[in-house]
């Protein structure tokens, strides 16, 4: 019986290819965007659960008030570890970390840089799951000068796995390291991907200064595993302690260690340090609505253009009434051919999705994987999205098939059945064009909202401008020399020494009144490099022991201390951080950060100690024998390390990084959203022009001309459009709020950005109406009134 039912879904398909092709792409277009999506979601709730503990496993985060006000993160102390594995009892394990993210090695003349060198204790063994290759487990980062590496790292510098046991090289000039072990690189879905592990005892060779620190925070990061009985909150009441124990009391009293599960630092790292990237519960929400608003999309034009492809099978369903079959049978026939159907939309819609995943990993360098064979929780997806789809797609116009007459339906073979059909088609398109719309106008914000940060106008051009952000030491006055070397570049127009990344800082007149702002470091060529316009008093001046109390600041640090205006501004003073320092010269504000229009009060002072970075403006003429020109001047002053620069425009590109992956996917969900819509309202005009078949040709005969015709059709799929519209913009508005919340100040979407979506909508509907219209208005009304309707 069913070899039956799929013999003659077949052949009915093969009948009908237009109706077969059409339904085909907009189901497998529904089925790869739901499983990229898919994908992603799986992937980014993936990380570290592959560890045999992760469900114990916590890490310790730090919420501290501050004169900066409140900051949580996810690093902490260095000793927090030893501190915690001493006085915290209920714990199993305890582990802490130190993370380079990115450092520089030397393995005789050679030079090589690489990214997540781990300084880790023995514990760490104990509490993060790592396969072993080579070396012994229970000491190999117990000894000083000690590291592990990966068999990745290995292959790539050391020669490969086998050789590399025993093998040392050069760690940032600092600390000569022999390998002791070798493991398994971590999969790529962990917030751990560390490429060498150090000795934890190697750290006060390494950066003294944060061994038994308990007054700054560094890179570090501290991790327990639970005993399996214990609770919570037995632990957090012994964080106190530690907290009353080993911070001054000023700041014990401001301090607080809370737990973080393991399975949350991925997804919710938004708020705290990460050592790579982070993706949001909210991000993979949207995703996951995307996903099922297309797959509601395609579903809709499966329905749309099975019941307007069934008016052609209305007497093939009389004569198999007639024969002898069930409503049943009937039932089942059509439910074969949707589970066909969209059986090859999912293969289809794999063959898409993987090759649109390849896609995104070689853009955006992420690693998103489609693997049927070794990843069951994606065949099961799939197997699902095919029972779901094939329910939800072919229920209904099985049903209304199934249901006509046999007598009316041998009668017409365009029968149509009861009239509530053509409503609630007009139903279904109103809400695919709705969804549609909704998509559109809300990736249009969202564009709109990033576009008004990215492209605000800046004094200095962000593509000519190189920067260096890791100087090197300077206790052999390197940074001298190398000024000199880069005076003799060709194509360098200025260059500034300074600080990146900026410091926060207290200021105030009067005590009563502290404010937060901006503390920046910065030669007397910052002004210049940068193009800032000084609008009162003078620039910095050189003070080579850096002790000067004479401070740049900008239009809001006067304004946020009351003063009246820049020129009264100079030659007053204010005190940073406990120090009174003197305004010397005030400049134009301008942005502090990337996704904010906020500007920050700024204070910059002259102190050669703190410049970490040096920033270059260079010509466009000739600009690759620029950069080779700053690599000889870096190489003649810093022989020992690689010369790392990039160009600004590249890291503020960075900064909008996880939004591009996001538009990326929001723009080709709606472009899928509108085509499968207009697919489905393909299948509604095809409906209505079989349907008016005889009323066609009688209008013909009477003098209506091919433009009465095609008005007739897209006079009504107008409205319906318009009616999508008035629901989508009133959600739109809504979900763009919602959204935008995450930034820290928001653009209000205008009616511009409604209108265009509606006129973008209307415009691509119109032209799918009016050529299906159009073949229909040029049918012979001789062909047209010898039909049997």
């Amino acid at each position: 019986m069913f070899r039956s039912f799929l013999i003659t879904a077949f052949r009915n398909l093969k009948k009908n290819r237009l109706y077969a092709v059409i339904n085909l792409l907009g189901l497998s277009l529904g089925v790869a965007c739901c499983m990229v999506i898919f994908v992603i979601v799986r992937y980014e709730t993936s990380f570290d659960k592959y560890h045999s503990k992760s469900s114990r496993i916590y890490r310790v985060n730090l919420y501290q008030q501050t004169e900066n006000g409140t900051q949580f993160n996810g690093c902490n102390y260095s000793p927090l570890a030893e501190a915690i594995r001493k006085d915290v009892a209920g714990l199993e394990e305890v582990t802490g970390v130190y993370c380079l993210q990115v450092y520089q090695f030397s393995r005789g003349t050679d030079l090589f840089e690489d990214q997540y060198a781990f300084f880790a204790d023995q514990h760490y063994f104990d509490v993060f799951d790592v396969k072993w290759i080579a070396g012994n487990k229970a000491d190999a980062l117990t000894n000083p000068n000690s590291v592990v590496v990966t068999d990745v790292f290995a292959e790539k510098f050391l020669g490969g796995a086998r050789e590399a046991l025993g093998k040392t090289f050069m760690l940032e000039n600092k600390l000569n390291l022999t390998v002791s072990g070798i493991v398994e690189a971590p999969p790529t879905n962990t917030d751990h991907p560390y490429s060498i592990l150090i000795s934890y005892p190697s750290l006060a060779r390494f950066v003294p200064d944060q061994v038994n620190n308990w007054e700054t925070v560094g890179a570090g990061a501290t991790y327990v595993v639970f005993n399996h009985t214990t609770k919570k909150d037995k632990i957090d009441s012994q964080f106190k302690n530690v907290v009353n124990k080993y911070l001054r009391e000023d700041r014990a009293k401001n301090t607080t260690f809370f737990l973080l599960p393991l399975a949350d630092n991925h997804d919710r790292n938004y708020d705290y340090t990460s050592f790579t990237y982070d993706f949001p519960v909210p991000a993979m929400t949207i995703l996951a609505i995307i996903a099922g608003m297309i797959a509601f999309i395609a579903c809709i034009n499966f329905v749309n253009l099975a019941t307007a492809q069934s008016l052609r099978r209305a007497r093939e369903v009389g004569v198999r009434k007639t024969m002898g079959s069930s409503r049943r049978q009937l039932i089942i026939q059509y439910m074969t051919e949707a589970f066909i159907i969209t059986l090859l939309a999912v293969v289809v819609g794999l063959v898409l999705s993987r090759a649109s995943l390849t896609q995104l990993n070689q853009t955006y360098g992420v690693n998103y994987q489609l693997n049927l064979l070794n990843d069951p929780s994606t065949g099961l997806f799939s197997a699902c999205v095919t029972v779901f789809v094939t329910f939800l797609a072919g229920f209904y116009p099985s049903f209304i098939l199934s249901g006509y007459k046999p007598v009316l339906a041998l009668q017409s073979p365009t029968f149509i059945g009861k009239s509530k059909g053509l409503p609630i088609r007009r139903a279904l398109v109103i809400s695919q064009f709705a969804a549609a719309q909704l998509l559109i106008i809300v990736t249009t914000i969202m564009i709109n909202q990033v576009s008004h940060f990215k492209d605000r106008p800046t004094r200095f051009d962000p593509k000519k401008m190189v920067v260096i952000p890791s100087l090197r030491g300077n206790e052999k006055q390197q940074h001298q020399k190398l000024r000199y070397e880069l005076q003799k570049v060709p194509g360098l127009v200025n260059y500034s020494f300074g600080n990146v990344g900026n410091e926060m800082g207290e200021i105030y007149i009067d005590k009563q009144k502290k404010h937060a702002g901006i503390i920046s470091y910065a030669d007397t060529s910052y002004i210049h490099t940068f193009r800032m316009e000084l609008l009162a008093g003078r620039n910095l001046f050189s003070d080579t022991d850096g002790t000067s109390s004479q401070v740049l600041v900008n239009q809001a640090l006067i304004k946020t201390l009351g003063l009246a205006n820049p020129a009264s501004a100079v030659g007053k003073t204010y005190v940073l951080r406990g120090k009174i320092v003197v305004i010397r010269g005030v400049i134009r504000d301008s942005y502090t950060q990337p996704m904010s229009n906020k500007v920050d009060p700024v204070s910059i002072l002259f102190n050669p100690q703190k410049f970490t970075g040096v920033a270059m403006s260079i010509s466009a003429n000739n600009a690759s024998e620029t950069l080779a020109g700053i690599e000889r001047a870096w190489k003649s002053v810093y022989p020992d390390y690689l010369c790392k620069y990039q160009f600004m425009d590249d890291s503020l590109n960075r900064e909008y990084g996880s939004y591009n992956v996001m538009f990326s996917i929001l723009g080709t969900a709606s472009f899928l959203a509108i085509l499968i819509g207009c697919l489905g309202l393909y299948g509604l005009v095809s409906f209505m022009a079989i349907q008016r078949t005889k009323e066609i040709g009688i209008r013909k005969v009477f003098g209506a001309t091919i433009s009465n015709i095609m008005m007739m059709f897209t006079k009504e799929s107008a409205v319906l459009i318009m009616i999508s519209f008035a629901v989508a913009a009133p959600l739109a508005h809504f979900v763009s709020i919602g959204m935008l919340m995450e930034f820290p100040e928001r653009v209000e979407p205008g009616i511009g950005i409604f209108i265009t979506g509606f006129f973008a909508s209307l415009l691509i509907a119109l032209f799918t109406v009016g050529y299906r219209s159009f073949i229909a208005a040029i049918q012979n009304p001789a062909e047209s009134l010898k039909s049997d309707g």
